[in-house]
């Protein structure tokens, strides 16, 4: 099953020492969401930390407390480096790749790789109670219960079947392939991925390799099978995939991995 690694506090030294970052995973939305996540400092931040979010393919409701603000958010191209330098209150929603459109019935494109407010799809009392709530259990609770109501009756993920069998099999993938399996066009299926997922179908194996590639680095897998897994060509070729999301080569990985 596809489960996007998110890693700041290994490309920012001083994240894990400032921020605490939790996930929580919760049986009830989970055919929808990743997880609901929070993320907080106890105090306020004098020297500027990088919250570094790797491209995914997920689209996030991300809410601000200390703001009192909500949107959502998704990013595919690159990297997004975050600076915090004040004491932050965040807590979110990962959707998974798809459910953004199954859920609010709006093209992943008008949320991929440029923020758009809550206000914008949802009424603004939606979730509004959210910003009453100070304990991180009573706001999980506030975000299921809104979440549970979207989710309703819907049976249909098939676009997130999708996304799982790529994580399960990248190296038998080409876009060419994937037309062929849905009996489509290659130009059809552009158009799909862009309503669904935000991106193209190559831009989304390319996301799907890279968290295949982390998950099995920091499970400390040996270099060669990780290579033939996630089908790349050769060692240098990883290595540049790699370190063009993170900024660093695997084993500078695995050595702030290992402290």
């Amino acid at each position: 099953m596809y489960e996007p690694k998110q890693i700041p506090y290994l490309l920012d030294k001083n994240f894990k020492e400032k921020i605490e970052y939790k996930e929580y995973k919760i049986k009830k939305i989970q055919k929808y969401c990743m997880c609901i996540w929070s993320m907080q400092s106890n105090e306020r931040i004098e020297k500027t930390i990088y919250n570094s979010i790797l491209p995914d393919a997920c689209i996030d409701i991300v809410i601000d407390f200390k703001e009192k603000s909500i949107c959502f958010a998704g990013f595919s191209k690159e990297t997004m480096i975050l600076p915090f330098n004040q004491k932050i209150d965040y807590m979110g929603v990962r959707l998974k790749p798809s459910s953004f459109y199954i859920l609010f019935g709006l093209d992943a494109t008008e949320v991929m790789d440029h923020p758009l407010p809550f206000s914008s799809v949802e009424s603004s009392n939606a979730l509004e109670t959210i910003f009453d709530a100070k304990k991180i259990p009573d706001r999980i609770s506030i975000l299921v219960q809104y979440l549970c109501k979207k989710i309703g009756n819907k049976k249909d993920t098939t676009f997130i079947q999708i996304v799982d069998e790529l994580y399960q099999n990248p190296e038998y993938q080409t876009v060419h392939s994937i037309a062929l399996g849905f009996g489509y066009s290659q130009r059809h299926l552009l158009r799909l991925f862009k309503k669904y997922y935000g991106v193209s179908p190559q831009v989304l194996l390319n996301i799907v390799r890279l968290h295949l590639c982390l998950h099995a680095l920091l499970e400390k897998r040996d270099i060669e099978d990780i290579l033939e897994d996630a089908g790349f060509y050769d060692q240098s070729h990883f290595i540049k995939e790699i370190k063009r999301y993170t900024g660093f080569s695997p084993l500078e990985l695995l050595k702030e991995e290992n402290g």
